[in-house]
């Protein structure tokens, strides 16, 4: 093999490798009437790892993890009444820089029944609209939890008076960057241009 056309292959094959990005940091606040944990999962079958439990609604919990890049994960929500109704789920969520993106295209999700889903059975299966006819962040008879994004709304599996768990899900995908396409683009071009040249 002639040595430009090593340099060529070398060039090529560096342009095909992944670049590294900053880490990206998920944060969370989040309640729950009466309990819950908060897992990251990269299957959504499966709870994952625990991010940060609660046992009582009035104090609001906290988390902060790193995602690795290309991986789309999966936040859970496991969540128990154990005093009875009301039943609900309270929370914000953010995401540090624009590498991953939640449902709702954005790095910025509140609870509500559009960008989750719910099952009252576990993860993975079948998942219903939550039922979000509690009200917004503020609302009693919790009132307002500070930490928390105003237009949160408590969500659950059904309307009050229906006790018993909810596993919450929502989606956290990957944004491809675009100097990751271009150089894509650009080692495929030399792999091409070396097989004209042959």
């Amino acid at each position: 093999m002639k040595p430009i056309n090593k340099l060529i292959t070398i060039l090529a094959f560096s342009a095909l490798l992944p670049i590294s990005a900053s880490a990206t940091t998920l944060s969370g606040n989040l309640t729950a009437d009466d309990a819950f944990t908060a897992y990251l999962s990269t299957d959504d079958s499966v709870a994952g790892t625990p991010l940060v439990s609660g046992s009582s609604w009035p104090s609001v919990q906290s988390f902060s993890t790193t995602l690795t890049s290309g991986n789309t994960y999966y936040l859970h929500i496991a969540a128990k009444d154990v005093f009875g109704a009301p039943s609900a789920f309270l929370g914000s969520f953010s995401l540090s820089d624009t590498n991953f993106t939640f449902g709702n295209g954005t790095q910025t999700l509140a609870s509500n029944s559009i960008d989750w889903e719910v099952n009252a059975t576990g993860f993975g299966l079948a998942y219903n609209t939550p039922y979000d006819g509690f009200g917004a962040n503020g609302v009693g008879p919790w009132g307002t939890m500070s930490s928390i994004a105003p237009d949160a709304r408590w969500i659950w599996t059904g309307p009050s008076g229906t006790v018993g768990e909810a596993y919450f899900t929502t989606t956290i995908t990957a944004v491809p960057e675009p100097e990751t396409y271009a150089m894509l683009l650009a080692g495929l071009g030399l792999l091409g241009f070396m097989t004209r040249d042959r």
